[in-house]
């Protein structure tokens, strides 16, 4: 009940004003907290909230076990649940390696690896509404997605295109790793066998499965295989119907997309719908003994159209290595891939991408070896990439030009693979803050920008979850539409939790007359700060002593300070110690 107050209560301290926040009061330089909680927060995901926002989930310590949490950011940059986020589950040992995706209706779908019995982890997953509470029919703390897997691993997550979703993961039920996946549809069935579906149970081991929606209700996969032989790494596919039946044309165990003579060292694949029903599947080759990427389309009846080859084109072969490919559909039947690469120095990544057809060649205006989408010095690792959807993309990553700390930069590369305007060569820093900064993830803003999610050391005690939007046009990460209006910003608590005086500093862009109160979660007035007098531009605070308005200390507990200045309000989250 706690926390439905506190949400009401949020929203009602910031509608109090009389107004609707301007769309960039909370984005800030280096980020806005989306979990500042007591012990770690990290390997941060995320998933659009279809409303220029993002639901961000993560794995959270605060409890002294790992468990899940979530937040939901708004395009504004306002956190829409409680602070530091709502329990997506907290049974009990561990719970690690969280993803999530939209469910179409404004909430989604996450999954996580989960230790609730510890003689075989599984596979968990959980529906929250776009309110952050567990969707109907859901259970608490989630459900089983196949109790017959045996050491599930690198379990992946899609939606299926119809209000459900669909979870592949490697098992090793056999004693080699397979891939299976389940689809789960909204109201908890299992769509494929409750054991799960086999993709692929060939020979050897198959690994790191990926997979995507067709565009037409059935599903794609790739994945790792070593069927050939434990020396030998190939790419395989299989397109499947949304009820879980091989496409005809596709062989039972799928198809191989890589060479079958040579070196046969194909790794990490990364995979996108062509639009047609139909996939480009791309991944980290070693037939030239150094790592180059290759990619090769095929249709929804698995034949390979003209422009393409068998065992894939390169998209990049320079000189030194090219590894670990990401691809996103550019939405006209081709895909963009970025990559870590080491052609200027080797073991020191920089990053490139290029744009493909889905005739099989480079898109007009994209060098044959793809743009530098970053070439800083140092290296830069972990990137992420979504589209921008004019057929380019943004790509954000952890850097380490700075040094021994790591930032986080965006870039964004049109559709004809130059640097967009108002973007900078190298890119934007979006969090440059002290200490490192680190594993981002994005989304789409549907602007032409990106909202990015990131782990954040800046405490210097403990890693929290931040977040920035950075536009199409680049610039800043205040501009989200129109001209900047913030009034003010206000600085969190300080010290928090707090036993004494605490200080709420802010600063005023224009002279502004200042309300300032604290509030219980209840909603109720506990004291007036200032009623409403007039300050000058600048930087200004002011003290709480823990006391309410008739001179007695309050109970210990949460609460919030709602600062407004002209038509514009802030509100602060402070724990009062006793």
């Amino acid at each position: 009940m706690a926390t439905r107050f506190f949400l009401v209560t949020l929203a009602a301290l910031t509608a109090a004003a009389g107004s609707v926040a301007p769309a960039h009061a909370q984005w800030i330089p280096n980020g806005v907290p989306v979990c500042t909680a007591a012990g770690d927060q990290s390997s941060s995901r995320a998933a659009s909230d279809n409303a220029g926002g993002a639901i961000i989930v993560w794995a959270d310590s605060r409890s002294g076990n790992q468990d899940i949490y979530a937040q939901r950011m708004n395009a504004s940059g306002v956190r829409q649940w409680t602070v530091d986020g709502v329990p997506v589950c907290t049974a009990a040992n561990g719970q690690t390696s969280p993803d999530v995706v939209a469910d179409g209706a404004g909430g989604a779908y996450i999954m996580w690896m989960d230790s609730r019995s510890p003689s075989q982890p599984n596979i968990y997953l959980q529906r929250i509404t776009s309110t952050g509470a567990v969707a109907t029919g859901w259970r608490l703390n989630g459900i089983c997605v196949c109790t017959s897997a045996v050491y599930p691993y690198k379990a992946v997550i899609v939606a299926d295109g119809s209000g459900g979703a669909v979870v592949a993961w490697e098992d090793y039920r056999s004693g080699y790793a397979d891939i299976y996946a389940q689809r789960i549809l909204a109201d908890t069935t299992r769509r494929w066998p409750v054991a799960g579906l086999a993709v692929c149970s060939a020979t050897g081991d198959q690994t790191s499965p990926v997979c995507v929606g067709d565009g037409s209700g059935g599903m794609l996969f790739a994945w790792q295989d070593a069927r050939a032989s434990a020396m030998v790494s190939d790419v395989y596919v299989q397109h499947l119907t949304a009820e879980g039946v091989i496409v005809p044309g596709w062989p039972l165990d799928g198809t191989v997309a890589s060479p079958t003579s040579g070196l046969r060292t194909a790794i990490n694949p990364t995979l996108v719908a062509d639009g047609a029903s139909g996939l480009i599947v791309a991944w980290e080759d070693y037939r030239n003994v150094n790592a180059g990427i290759y990619a090769l389309r095929l249709t929804a009846g698995n034949t390979i159209p003209a422009g393409w080859v068998a065992g894939g084109i390169a998209v990049c072969d320079t000189v030194n290595d090219q590894k670990e490919p990401l691809a996103v559909p550019d939405g006209s039947g081709g895909t963009v891939v970025v990559w870590k690469d080491d052609r200027i120095e080797p073991d020191v990544s920089d990053l490139y991408a290029k744009r493909m057809t889905g005739a099989g060649a480079a898109a007009p205006g994209w060098p044959p070896s793809g743009a530098a989408v970053c070439t800083a010095a140092g290296e830069q690792a972990s990137p992420i990439i979504v589209p921008d959807g004019t057929g380019g993309a943004v790509v954000t990553w952890y850097d380490y030009r700075a040094g021994t700390d790591t930032d986080i930069y965006a870039q964004r590369l049109t559709g004809t693979g130059g640097v967009a305007p108002g973007w900078a060569t190298n890119g934007l820093a979006l969090c440059s803050a002290t200490r490192d900064q680190q594993g981002p993830t994005a989304v789409p803003d549907g602007s032409g920008g990106a909202i990015v999610a990131w782990q954040d050391y800046r405490s210097g005690t403990n890693y929290d979850i931040y977040a920035a939007r950075v536009t199409g046009g680049g610039g800043g990460m205040l501009d989200v539409s129109g001209p900047p209006l913030a009034a003010f910003r206000i600085h969190e608590p300080r010290p928090n939790p707090s036993s004494r005086m605490a200080t709420f500093a802010f600063e005023l862009q224009a002279e502004r007359a200042v309300e300032a109160c604290v509030f219980d979660l209840a909603g109720r007035i506990v004291r007036t700060l200032e009623p409403g007098r007039s300050f000058p531009a600048g930087a200004h605070q002011f003290a709480w002593d823990g006391r309410d308005d008739g001179g007695n200390p309050v109970a210990a507990g949460v609460y919030l300070v709602r600062l407004k200045a002209g038509s514009e309000v802030q509100v602060r989250r402070l724990v009062r110690l006793r």
